[in-house]
């Protein structure tokens, strides 16, 4: 794993530049040294939150790459899933809570905390500031309990303005609540006349640039996803919730330009721990995927190196039977059940053949060859291999917002049309896929460019195969299907999902595989395993309060560290 990384901004937040052309040292030390925050201006400490959110390869390494995205069968290691890939995932180092406290979380306070220091004047120009600093920190507070449940949030992040070092834990239920009103409150705020004109993050602001009616929207599609996570606790709350939020000033996410999506240039993920390369493509989805022509898959996942050419010269080598013969199909995946993959009919799979080839200049090399396709590895670090292309990291998307239209509509929640918000949803994920893979400057196995625009046919032609064409009749099956491959991009997103519904399945539209290991079928974890405190903690106290409270839920496990037990909001 390399040690070091390269973030791709600059002190006035333009992205594209590296942070060393802004005196790097001087912009740690303000970051790091309490001493010296009245020095720093709220727009930066915004601009530094921000840069925080996306910015831990341990998280893509740890969390995704090792833990979320084997569990929901998104990709599996070069050779497989081995059979202990799920009781292995003590690796999972919910990195979320490490990033929230203290950067992201108490930058984000300290906008506000720099503000109210400023003269009323000043208070005055700056509350649409202020506001857009309550909605990351309420988006990001939430990702962090997702999967942690009870967390301190009311308490937190005060310390050097006089606040507690000892701060209480907020039960899920109850943050749930404080962050409804926290992003409610914003919207009112937000829409509302100001009776001055307003200073703007601007450049600071890497998502918008400080467009208020963006941040709006933003405000209200996070609460939407928040509601939805009550479906199994309270359905009737969610419900209430639901119709507020689309009542609400500003309305929802609408088009992909409202996309609330983290941008940055090459250098931000180069590789190293960022590196999605010698991950392979999973059997499920690429099957499915493959066989109802889904234009994604070439963005998803690279294809095979057995063209006709290699493989003809792979038998005239002597490297497969001369009885065999040529499978015009590019895109294969690994069976992600440990014992599936390690099956005997498994074998047919040709791997790591060692042809020899000649290059532009006539030299014969050898090139390895398979027939089971990758991720491809610049959708998730568009600097791997020298690429120079743009990184995105989604947190709400436009289909993501269809999607929950959709299912709240299937599910009688709403008098919207299923079929219509399922149909703007397909196409948005198309498209958002289409201009990530562009802008990332996808390649081939070889290395060559690969970007290939998607169609209006290809997406129509989608649209109508039997398993994707809306029916009413499993339409709940195949929103939380497509859903799930929508967010292939965000781990936590498709985890949530199957946790929240229990789709996709082995018998949904998407139909996944039984996990199997050693004859055994395995349970994929709920939640992140907690931490336990050393008897010198500080906060030793509220920690494990908040830790016995949870236990009192029996579906909360055997103890903290089971990643088997849920949260509050996973009820059984």
């Amino acid at each position: 794993m390399k040690t070091i990384y390269k973030i791709g901004l600059t002190c006035t937040a333009l992205i594209g530049l590296t942070i060393t052309g802004c005196k790097k040292e001087k912009f740690v030390e303000l970051n790091t040294n309490p001493q010296l925050i009245d020095v720093i201006t709220p727009e930066q400490q915004f601009m530094n939150a921000v840069a925080s959110i996306q910015g831990d390869r341990f998280e893509a390494y740890y969390d995704n790459f090792r833990g979320i995205m084997p569990w929901m069968q998104m990709l599996t290691p070069l050779a497989g899933n081995s059979v202990t890939f799920i009781s292995e995932s003590g690796s999972l180092r919910n990195v979320r809570y490490g990033i929230f406290y203290p950067a992201v979380g108490g930058n984000l306070t300290d906008v506000e905390q720099l503000i109210r220091k400023m003269s009323a004047e000043e208070q005055a120009k700056r509350v649409h500031e202020v506001e857009i600093a309550k909605i990351v920190k309420a988006y990001y507070a939430f990702y962090v309990s997702d999967i942690s449940g009870s967390i301190p949030y009311t308490d937190a992040f005060m310390v050097r303005y006089g606040g507690t070092e000892t701060p209480k834990y907020n039960t899920q239920p109850e943050l749930f609540d404080i962050l409804d009103a926290q992003l409610k409150s914003a919207v009112t705020t937000l829409s509302a006349t100001q009776p001055v004109a307003q200073t703007s993050f601007g450049k600071n602001d890497l998502f918008f640039q400080g467009d208020v009616a963006k941040w709006i929207k933003v405000a209200n599609s996070t609460r939407l996803r928040i509601a939805m996570r009550l479906m199994k606790r309270d359905a009737a709350k969610m419900r209430t919730k639901v119709l507020d939020i689309l009542a609400a000033p500003g309305g929802l996410i609408d088009n992909a330009n409202e996309s609330w999506i983290f941008r940055a240039n090459a250098n931000y993920a180069d590789g190293g721990d960022w590196s999605a390369g010698n991950l392979r493509a999973p059997r499920p989805i690429v099957d499915f995927m493959y066989t109802n022509s889904d234009p994604r898959i070439r963005f998803f996942y690279q294809e095979n190196l057995f063209s006709q050419t290699n493989f003809d010269l792979a038998k005239a080598q002597g490297k497969v039977p001369a009885s065999s013969t040529f499978d015009p199909r590019r895109y294969y995946g690994v069976a992600t059940s440990p014992d599936a993959s390690a099956a005997p009919d498994f074998a047919k799979f040709l791997n790591n053949i060692t042809i020899t080839v000649r290059n532009a200049s006539g030299q014969s090399v050898p090139q390895v060859m398979d027939t089971l396709s990758l991720i491809q590895p610049r959708l998730f670090a568009a600097g791997e291999n020298g690429g120079t292309g743009m990184n995105a990291f989604p947190l709400i998307t436009y289909p993501d917002v269809c999607f929950m239209r959709a299912e709240l509509a299937a599910r009688g929640v709403t008098s919207e049309s299923a079929e219509s918000w399922y149909n703007k949803g397909v196409e948005a994920s198309i498209r958002l896929y289409d201009d990530l893979a562009n802008k990332a400057k996808i390649i081939d196995r070889t290395g060559a460019a690969n970007y290939q625009a998607v169609t209006a046919t290809e997406i129509s032609n989608y649209l109508a195969k039997t398993p994707v064409k809306y029916d009413a009749a499993k339409g709940l099956d195949q929103i939380i299907s497509q859903a799930y491959l929508n967010f292939f991009k965000q781990p936590n997103e498709a985890w949530a999902i199957f946790k929240r519904t229990g789709m996709p399945n082995t018998t949904t539209v998407v139909a996944l595989e039984r996990i199997i290991a050693s004859g055994t079928e395995q349970s994929i974890p709920r939640r992140a395993a907690l931490s336990i405190p050393s008897i010198t903690n500080l906060n030793y106290q509220n920690i494990t309060d908040a830790y016995k409270a949870m236990q009192a839920d029996p579906d909360f496990g055997q103890g903290p560290s089971d990643i088997t037990g849920r949260v509050w909001w996973d009820k059984k």
